[in-house]
């Protein structure tokens, strides 16, 4: 994995610079490697997010280039912010409920994250939770999901 160096005297709050790295979108690639290139990025930013409490705010397909000697190359680290333990093993607990649709949990879990403020009754929204949730794990990702 490549990540470009930061210029922190360059940078300020509105501008993040770089530098600067040559490579092919990760989604356009047409090489060989690119699922491979794909796992890597996962471990990536689960190693980074739940091992070292780094989170990257902007982790779209435009961000992740191959370069030409096939690393896989993350770009943008302008969001970032760090993450608690206790943020990183309610997110662990949360992946673990959803895996095993257990939507009371989610509920309770958003709170514990913060997501939802500890005196709201969740029940309500468990419904809600368990159609978003099944049509996410059903296919088709957040294009699958009615947000109404």
């Amino acid at each position: 994995v490549k990540i470009p160096k930061n210029y922190p005297e360059y940078t300020t709050r509105r501008v993040h610079v770089a530098e600067w790295v040559y490579g092919e979108k990760l989604a356009q690639s047409t090489a060989d490697d690119v699922l491979d290139l794909v796992n890597v990025g996962v471990v990536t930013y689960l190693t980074q997010l739940l091992g070292e409490g780094f989170f990257h705010a902007d982790p779209h397909p435009g961000n992740m280039i191959r370069t030409p000697d096939g690393q896989l190359c993350i770009l943008d680290f302008g969001l970032m912010t760090e993450v608690t333990d206790d943020q990183k093993y309610g997110m662990i607990e949360a992946i673990v409920h959803l895996i095993n649709r257990d939507y009371t949990d989610i509920g309770q879990d958003f709170k514990n994250l913060d997501f939802i403020p500890a005196d709201v009754d969740v029940e309500p929204i468990i419904p809600a939770l368990t159609r978003v949730f099944d049509a996410a794990l059903a296919g088709g990702g957040a294009k699958s999901i009615n947000f109404n």
